[in-house]
């Protein structure tokens, strides 16, 4: 049986099957009394949309009528600025999907210690590998042949285009212990400081050189307007769930904070002005 929900002050009209009258004697009424309430107990209880005046609603579904609760907030940030067509147009790699979160995955060399055992994971394609015979498929899959300008090239130059276009980026490398990490972001120690290492360097020292060049680039081309930017740069540690300035290690148990107009932030955390990488290389001198 169906009920549909009219207009308060309107009665709800059921299809009832029409029954002969029958001019029962009185000792039978007792029985018809009993189908009565057997009915009623199978009969839904009323809405209460269509109760009469005579029945007043609860005060709870009054207060819900009149204060009814807030709507929610806008899933999106309304002060994230949107790509132009012209930017996505420009800077867009080949097949590159719209979501915001790519997983990218680089497979490691194999050491020494490792010739010798089987190997389990195979690199199937450009974007999956199988592990024991399973297909696992990403964003895009590095082989062991990758170098550090190709890592670069897949996932640093499009990180710089989403910041010059008023996105927040940011790399996670994600991986167990000996699994290239570090390598990966940094290269190795002293690639900062030798030039014949410049091959190793890893993704942040090439996604700032990158970045200071296009800064450099979007100047001299909207001179007339006297476009400016202004770079500043942090460090610092989450560990044990503790947050800790690694520019200024007395400031320990820093607190996460967010602003409407500035977002997510960390409070007191030290922030130096850079504008070339030699600016950064002294501040990791620091750290």
């Amino acid at each position: 049986m169906k009920h549909f929900m009219l207009p308060k002050g309107t009665g709800v009209f059921r299809e009832a099957q029409a029954t002969p009258a029958y001019d029962s004697p009185p000792q039978k009424s007792k029985s018809s009394s009993k189908k009565q309430s057997r009915c009623k107990e199978n009969t839904p209880p009323p809405d209460p949309n269509s109760m009469g005046s005579d029945k007043r609603a609860s005060p709870a579904a009054v207060a819900k009528a009149r204060f009814p609760l807030p709507p929610r907030p806008p899933s999106s940030n309304p002060l994230k600025r949107k790509l132009s067509i012209e930017a996505v147009a420009e800077n867009a790699l080949a097949g590159a999907s719209d979501t915001g979160v790519k997983v990218v995955v680089r497979m490691r060399p194999l050491n020494h210690d490792e010739e010798e055992g089987d190997m389990i994971v195979q690199n199937v394609s450009t974007d999956s590998v199988s592990i024991n015979g399973q297909t696992f498929t990403f964003d895009a899959v590095a082989d062991t042949e990758a170098s550090q300008l190709d890592i670069f090239e897949l996932v640093g130059a499009p990180l710089v285009e989403n910041c010059l276009a008023g996105f927040n980026s940011s790399i996670f490398a994600y991986g167990q212990t000996g699994s290239g990490k570090t390598y990966t972001m940094w290269g190795p120690a002293q690639a900062l400081l030798e030039d014949k290492l410049l091959n190793q360097q890893g993704l942040t020292p090439r996604i700032l050189e990158c970045l200071f060049a296009r800064i450099n680039e979007e100047q001299i081309k909207h001179a007339d307007k006297q476009l400016k930017y202004q770079c500043r740069c942090s460090f610092l540690e989450i560990y044990n769930e503790q947050i800790t300035d690694l520019l200024d290690p007395n400031q320990r148990n820093l607190q996460i904070r967010e602003d409407v107009k500035s977002g997510v932030y960390v409070e007191n955390l030290s922030e130096e002005s850079v504008c070339t990488m030699k600016d950064v290389n002294q501040l990791l001198l620091r750290v």
